[in-house]
């Protein structure tokens, strides 16, 4: 065990966490990056999680929430995002319980309501188009325009 890697390791791995919030997934791709020992980053995130600083659970809810604010995504895309960042299933699956798909839509469509242009029909299309890149289902979507368009 070589103290001065592990104090090295712990220190990058904060001055990580210091910019923002990631996975455990992120943490050791970074500290392996930096060409870490396996054994040091088995020892930095076991440290990092004794003192809150690594929940994969926190982490989740954090970027569905932070997400959701600044670009309303589908279940399908987060889920899609978070299993990139290493979140396994069933984390996402519980931070996704509560997720109102549909609200979500609609808010997405809201913001991008006035930005298109042409008749409705074709303002239907681009609708569908960017909320179906956004990960929103085609039932989702097909509520959300007919009730955009409706009004």
């Amino acid at each position: 065990m070589d103290a001065n890697n592990d104090k090295k390791a712990l220190d990058f791995a904060f001055r990580c966490l210091g910019n923002r919030e990631h996975s455990r997934r992120e943490v050791i791709v970074k500290l392996e990056r930096k060409q870490f020992e396996p054994e040091v980053i088995e020892r930095t995130l076991r440290k990092l999680v004794e003192l809150g600083q690594l929940d994969d659970r926190s982490f989740a809810a954090n970027y569905i929430r932070s997400r959701s604010k600044k670009k309303p995504s589908g279940y399908y895309k987060l889920k899609y995002e978070l299993l990139q960042k290493g979140i396994s299933e069933e984390t996402i699956r519980e931070a996704l319980e509560d997720y109102d798909n549909s609200t979500h839509c609609l808010n997405a469509a809201m913001k991008k309501l006035p930005l298109l242009k042409g008749d409705d029909r074709c303002r239907k299309d681009k609708m569908h188009r960017f909320l179906l890149n956004r990960g929103f289902d085609n039932h989702t979507i097909r509520e959300t325009i007919d009730r955009i368009f409706s009004s």
